[in-house]
């Protein structure tokens, strides 16, 4: 049976075990909510009508046809990163955290046989009374580690197609000065001949809604859409049906270098321009995040080919139907680490932690 069969074995199992009289009631509850989805999908769609109508006169979706002839990014080297974590642990406040952290690339581009780099892998200690939230400092630790993945790549001096899976700016909430600088200086080595794409699935910001509000003098746009990844999920359905088009779609890149932490990256000489893309009607829509250095900024930015080529490398580099380019695909699937292996893991700190003395198989055995 596949992995992702028993997934779904589980979690049908896990509702049939759910009390009865609680699932009528939960199942009503659904129909319910559904219900009103519905009513509100309808209302989200006439306000992104109207939307559209409001800002035809500013150039905002375009079609593959604007993307530039003369370039195939599948001929050149590309390389995709990502990095993963998974805690175990916690009795007594003590959490342990394997992770790994992984780049795959192809040397001369897709026809090259894809090489895995396993950049780095151990097991983090976190003491909660330290360090309260484990997730995110788990989290940070990892993405150090990503960081120094790509400034080793920028010391290759390797032109190239970087793919990262998530946002240029990670996390984005974290403002701690070394870690802001590391990671600039890393982005800055690989920006000398390379172009790095960040590959966001899940946006909650508001740029866009922002922008949108900007351009229209109106502020109901935020009251109606909760993110941008929402305001484009309608967006980009209704151009799609209104032009019966079913191709490579994308929005207008803008420029976010004065908005809260990003400024601070501004600060360090990265400047950030963020679209939203989709490769056809059955996939997911993405955001992707350019960084560009000071000197690369011009006043004209939008006609920038280096924009233009990164959407048309995530969109040849992306099968059909797969949520994320080639590249990072794999280096996700190379560098995950399961529930199944983090607790053998933990099991295994145990059981080497085991003495001959009684009292302490005794005090082991309570911290399971």
């Amino acid at each position: 049976m596949k992995y992702s069969d028993l997934i779904e074995l589980k979690k049908r199992m896990e509702f049939n075990m759910t009390e009865s009289e609680v699932l009528v009631k939960l199942v009503e509850e659904a129909n319910m909510k559904g219900e009103k989805v519905q009513k509100e999908n309808k209302r989200l769609r006439k306000q992104a009508k109207k939307l559209l109508t409001l800002t035809k006169s500013e150039e905002m979706l375009f079609k593959e046809d604007k993307l530039p002839e003369d370039y195939d990014p599948t001929k050149i080297c590309t390389i995709g990163i990502d990095g993963s974590f998974y805690k175990v642990g916690g009795v007594g406040g003590k959490w342990y955290v394997p992770y790994s952290i992984v780049r795959i690339r192809f040397e001369k581009g897709i026809e090259s046989q894809p090489l895995l780099d396993i950049y780095g892998a151990g097991i983090e200690e976190i003491e909660e009374q330290r360090t309260p939230n484990i997730d995110g400092e788990a989290s940070i630790r990892m993405l150090v580690g990503e960081t120094k993945a790509l400034d080793n790549w920028g010391a290759k001096n390797i032109p190239s197609i970087i793919f990262i899976d998530g946002p240029i700016v990670d996390p984005p909430t974290y403002r701690d000065k070394d870690y802001i600088e590391d990671r600039c200086s890393a982005i800055k080595k690989c920006l000398k001949n390379s172009i790095i794409i960040g590959c966001v699935k899940r946006s909650r910001d508001s740029f866009f809604i922002k922008h949108f509000e900007s351009i229209t003098h109106s502020e109901s746009i935020k009251k109606d859409f909760l993110s941008d990844q929402q305001l484009f999920a309608y967006l980009f359905s209704i151009f799609r049906f209104e032009n019966k088009y079913n191709g490579i779609l994308f929005s207008k890149f803008i420029n976010i270098s004065d908005q809260d932490i990003y400024s601070i990256y501004k600060e360090n000489g990265i400047y950030i321009f963020t679209a939203f893309y989709q490769k056809s009607i059955d996939s997911k829509i993405l955001r992707i995040d350019i960084p560009m250095v000071e000197e690369k900024v011009k006043e004209n930015w939008e006609e920038t080919d280096i924009l233009l080529k990164s959407i048309k490398a995530v969109a040849y580099w992306q099968y059909p139907k797969q949520y994320i380019p080639l590249p990072i695909e794999l280096a996700h699937e190379k560098c995950k680490i399961r529930e199944g292996t983090a607790e053998v893991l933990y099991d295994e700190i145990l059981t080497k932690s085991k003495s001959g003395d009684i009292e302490d198989q005794i005090t082991m055995w309570q911290l399971r």
